[in-house]
């Protein structure tokens, strides 16, 4: 199910705000977490009910190795549950998701023609796994204890994030779950809860899946691209992915707050970063903190010499970039960025102190966006199907040529409530369609840029006063996003 569907606004949604007001309202606290979870197990099961069985079986699995961890003394024998659990998700994930690119890497270095399997790949098993993996970590270091088998569950299971994320730590929601007054309606807390979800629907539905066309095509024939047109791909796509990922972000937080539970942001305006380094700590925050906790400082972090931090910081970015998705592609790009955080780190050794003088607004921004198209350019690796595809791509944008293909991309962009519009442009002067099209690309692209150079949702439902007109742009937002559904694309994060 998705959170840009009709079943999901008009059934879902209004069945469990009903159900979990109502329970809490009676103080049946235990069965609305029932409900809750009850209801978690129907979103998920909603694309493939034998998903559910995989993440069911995960969950019980996770629940009793943390259930062991909790009843041993032995340091030893801590240590080997712990080293069980980790190697059951990680093999887990390993299986689902690496067994076919491990299998296509053997048949390629040694010749062999073994056979891909027919391996489900469930949605979210990336999120809910390393989800778990905290959890347990965090009980072998004795920073909680194991907590019941439903508390466990609605932490793993909870529908906001369970398909996308964020990967939420324990302290963020089990403390919730008990607090009795964040199971009573609140009317201050449930309006900011719309708020945010209209805002990330509008994100996804009205500026993602927008661009989703013309930047689809524009990948699907790469051998087309000129300078510009390249150019547009790669800066559309990066704008689609933060759109349908952030959009969905800022959904799960308005969710959660409608009905008490506060979920971590995941983005922190990324593109105002000056250094990769930065853009890292504002993009997919979640997923950073994870590493950073649980890999990066178990390597030794930063306080073993700097050779040891440069690599440590490769080996974050790679283990990020194979956790993306199976595919060499996701390797490059995720050490693309390990060498664009370790070349910061390197440039603030060389000069110290430097982070401390403020730099004047136009070097900031001059950092800003030579940071833009360093990312933007990495970026260009998490589309294409290949490493030599990725380079294509970018050696078209350097190499000065135009060749109007960007008006077929423009022709793309499919703005079904200008279909009128542009049929009567068709029929009545045809040879103007093309610069129609091209004009609203571009001002669809101007739309982007605003956007992303405002401030963030959060700061948006913080600032915002209630006022009429506040309300009818939020109605108009969420009306135009509900008609404009009929043709959206899943979330992207789905296939990492």
């Amino acid at each position: 199910m998705l959170f840009n569907s009709h079943v999901f606004l008009f059934v879902f949604l209004p069945l469990l705000l009903a159900g979990w007001f109502f329970l809490n309202s009676r103080k049946w606290y235990k069965l609305a977490q029932g409900y809750l979870i009850g209801m978690s197990l129907w979103f998920y099961a909603y694309f493939n009910v034998n998903y559910l069985w995989i993440m069911l079986g995960s969950c019980l699995a996770g629940y009793l190795f943390c259930t062991a961890l909790s009843k041993l003394n032995s340091e030893r024998a801590r240590r080997r549950v712990l080293a069980a659990g980790c190697f059951f998700h990680i093999g887990s994930l390993g299986y689902f998701k690496y067994t076919n690119f491990f299998l296509e890497n053997v048949n390629a270095v040694f010749g062999t023609d073994i056979g891909m399997l027919e391996i489900l790949l469930p949605v979210g098993i990336s999120f809910y796994t390393f989800q778990q993996m905290a959890y347990l970590i965090d009980c072998y270091r004795k920073e909680t204890r194991c907590c019941s088998f439903v508390d466990y569950l609605t932490f793993m299971v909870y529908f906001p994030q369970v398909l996308q994320g964020p990967i939420l730590l324990h302290q963020e929601i089990l403390p919730q779950l008990h607090d009795e007054s964040r199971r009573c309606f609140d009317a201050e807390r449930f309006v900011k809860g719309i708020q945010h979800f209209v805002i990330g629907l509008s994100k996804k539905v009205l500026l993602a899946d927008l661009l989703a066309g013309p930047v689809n095509y524009g990948y699907a024939n790469i051998a087309m691209l000129d300078s510009v047109s390249a150019i547009f791909v790669a800066v559309g796509y990066l704008f689609e992915l933060y759109f349908d990922f952030s959009g969905y972000c800022d959904m799960a937080v308005g969710l959660g707050k409608m009905i008490g539970i506060e979920v971590a942001e995941n983005f922190d305006s990324p593109f105002h970063s000056s250094s990769v380094k930065e853009f890292w700590r504002r993009w997919h925050i979640t997923l950073g903190r994870f590493f950073t906790k649980y890999v990066y400082i178990p390597l030794g972090g930063s306080r073993k010499g700097k050779l040891r931090t440069v690599i440590n910081t490769l080996i974050i970015f790679l283990l990020s970039g194979l956790w993306h998705g199976a595919s060499w592609t996701f390797v490059f790009w995720g050490l693309l960025h390990g060498i664009g955080v370790a070349a910061g780190s390197v440039s603030a050794w060389r000069h110290p102190g430097a982070d401390q003088v403020r730099p004047s607004s136009l070097v900031r921004l001059g950092r800003q966006l030579l940071t833009f198209a360093y990312v933007c350019l990495a970026f260009v690796f998490f589309k294409v199907d290949t490493i030599a595809d990725g380079f294509t791509v970018i050696g078209r944008m350097f190499q000065l040529k135009w060749n109007g293909f960007l008006f077929d991309i423009a022709e793309n962009l499919k703005v079904s409530e200008l279909y009128i519009v542009t049929k009567i442009i068709s029929m009545k002067a045809p040879a103007f369609l093309d610069w129609v099209n091209l004009a609203l690309l571009l001002a669809v692209s101007a739309i982007c840029i605003v956007v992303i150079a405002g401030h963030r949702a959060a700061d948006c439902v913080k600032n915002a006063a209630l006022t009429r007109r506040y309300a009818l742009l939020l109605a108009l937002l969420f009306s135009w996003s509900v008609i404009s559904m009929a043709g959206v694309s899943t979330f992207m994060y789905f296939s990492f």
